[in-house]
């Protein structure tokens, strides 16, 4: 078949993930030229929205005994950290406390999430929240053997700043 072009996967590959040459840019999409003076439009990443699950669980991951106690907890955190003390408490242990009372309550109100954690609240996969890290997107730091490690804070954060909330 004399004039048939030959099928090249790889160029194939390529050419999906570049972008065509325009002779002006889209509107609100700024034109950069590369070494050869061909225009590419610049794109902008942003966070993927996680999969839905195909079909609502019949049942609640937050049973009722949860909601209530979410519901109380505002009240009765403030109680618990206004009301008592470690006096009493610091009779019955030697030594001091190995953290204050303020970051046992920031500890419990705030936990540490590992990548793992993460991964299943956002429903995507942990590379994913690699990559949120990476570009920024997600908070985190890092324990003394290098592992990712985060704050529910931090989670709350990202999901509100991306538009990952409920529709209602």
């Amino acid at each position: 078949m004399a004039g048939e072009r030959k099928f090249d996967p790889f160029a194939y590959l390529e050419e999906a993930f570049l972008d065509r040459p325009s002779s002006k840019p889209k509107r609100g999409r700024p034109a950069s030229a590369d070494k050869e003076g061909v225009k590419f439009r610049r794109t902008k990443l942003s966070a993927p929205r996680p999969r839905r699950k195909a079909a609502p669980e019949e049942e609640s991951v937050i049973s009722e005994e949860m909601q209530s106690l979410l519901a109380a907890m505002p009240r009765n955190i403030e109680f618990l950290a206004t009301f008592f003390g470690d006096d009493v408490t610091a009779n019955y242990y030697q030594g001091d406390f190995k953290e204050s009372r303020d970051e046992l309550i920031r500890r419990l109100i705030d936990p540490e999430l590992t990548l793992e954690e993460v991964s299943r609240l956002l429903g995507v996969c942990p590379a994913t929240v690699r990559r949120y890290t990476n570009r920024g997107w997600l908070s985190h730091h890092r324990t003394p053997g290098g592992q990712r490690r985060f704050r529910l804070s931090h989670v709350v954060r990202f999901v509100d700043e991306h538009g990952r909330v409920p529709e209602e």
